[in-house]
């Protein structure tokens, strides 16, 4: 029978094993062009196949995973587990109650929902920050939700594991690729897995202090990815009958380490009225929360008689580079000026706005400076 690289590998790309060889120590001995790579460690060595159209791909491709493996003391499938566990974030949602090797088959299908209604929310809030989303979802919200996989339960209790797989990106075009080494740079996957550690970490100190919060307090956990839709999320898998806690325990990827990230949080099924009072408060309440992006001056745009400047930034937005425009006081466009001149970064905090057919722009920017790590594309603003 033979061997194909869609049925061998599933969601495994070239990309993929040289990041994880790298993370290992692994340096590239060879290249031949954009056909293969050769890589090493020590007395070992593996050929990569990096082209996928090339005709011997699946052949290439099916050695290098025998040699890999068998470099592993493991066969395909071990070899396999480990590239994606290590490139991905996996987050285990665990029913704590009325629980030993089974679950009621009605509790087991809303805490499988409200897991897929809280992914969904959190790739909402890496995107936009809304205290509620109704209707209003976005394409990427819900693609992200679709991506994500469900692994398998364990013995002892019920275990919803979702694994998030962090895919290696490559700019477009040469001068977007200090975007993606910037340091802050993180792909959209990671973001929506830290919106949603961050929101559960955020509903919990709301939800746990035994007094109702201040509204400026809910208010304020917009931003870190609390919405009314993950309340409810929350809320209906505390409210499963057998059902008596939720903790959700997060080991981020190795390839892309989060050391101030939460590693697990846990709420208590007697929080559900006040994790239902915030949900409602964000319902009624539309706010908008502020973001921070990072990117380099593409365009300054500024009349002798205008009181604002026009600038427009080239960051990451979900995954790929894309224009924002934003409007700028006279200080904050002497530092776009500057940044341009000098070829240095630049971070702008507001409100991003996404409107269908329109190009992304910033609103009631709050804050505008030059960073310092790594230096803009040559080519001056337009």
């Amino acid at each position: 029978m033979t061997e194909t690289f869609a049925d061998d590998q599933g969601d495994l790309l070239p990309g993929d094993i040289i990041a994880w060889l790298d993370l290992r120590g692994w340096s590239v001995s060879q290249r031949l062009g954009d056909i293969a790579e050769r890589w090493t460690s020590g007395h070992t060595s593996v050929v990569v196949p990096t082209n996928r159209l090339a005709p011997d791909f699946d052949l290439r491709w099916s050695q290098m995973l025998d040699s890999l493996a068998g470099s592993l003391a493991t066969d395909r499938e071990g070899l396999i587990l480990r590239v994606t566990e290590s490139g991905s974030d996996v987050t285990e949602f665990r029913a704590t109650g009325n629980i030993d090797n089974s679950i009621p088959l009605g509790d087991a299908a809303t805490l499988i929902d409200s897991v897929r209604r809280a992914m969904q929310a959190s790739a909402n809030a890496a995107l936009q920050p809304r205290s509620y989303y109704g209707h209003s979802l976005p394409d990427a919200a819900r693609d992200h939700a679709r991506k994500v996989r469900m692994g398998q339960t364990r013995r002892g209790s019920y275990i919803v594991p979702v694994i998030s797989r962090l895919p290696v990106l490559e700019p477009d075009n040469v001068d977007d690729a200090v975007l993606f080494e910037e340091v802050s740079y993180q792909p959209f996957a990671r973001k929506a897995m830290l919106r949603l550690a961050e929101g559960l970490n955020t509903l919990r100190e709301l939800s746990h202090g035994g007094t109702e919060p201040a509204p400026r307090k809910i208010t304020e956990a917009v931003g870190a990815g609390v919405s009314a839709e993950l309340c409810e999320a929350v809320a209906n898998t505390l409210a499963a009958p057998s059902i008596g806690g939720l903790d959700v325990d997060f080991n981020w990827a190795e390839r892309l380490p989060a050391p101030s990230a939460p590693h697990r949080v846990g709420i208590e099924s007697d929080s559900i009225e006040m994790i239902r009072h915030i949900g409602e408060t964000l319902r009624g309440e539309p706010i908008v929360g502020r973001q921070t992006v990072v990117g380099y001056v593409k365009r300054l745009d500024r009349g002798e008689d205008d009181e604002l400047g026009r600038v427009t930034l080239r960051v990451i937005d979900n995954d790929r580079a894309r224009n924002v425009s934003l409007e700028l006081d006279d200080n904050d466009y002497h530092v776009a000026g500057q940044a341009n001149t000098d070829r240095r970064m630049v971070s702008a905090t507001g409100v991003l706005h996404r409107e269908p057919g329109r190009a992304l722009h910033f609103s009631e920017t709050s804050a505008f400076h030059l960073l310092e790590e790594l230096s803009a594309p040559s080519a001056r603003a337009e």
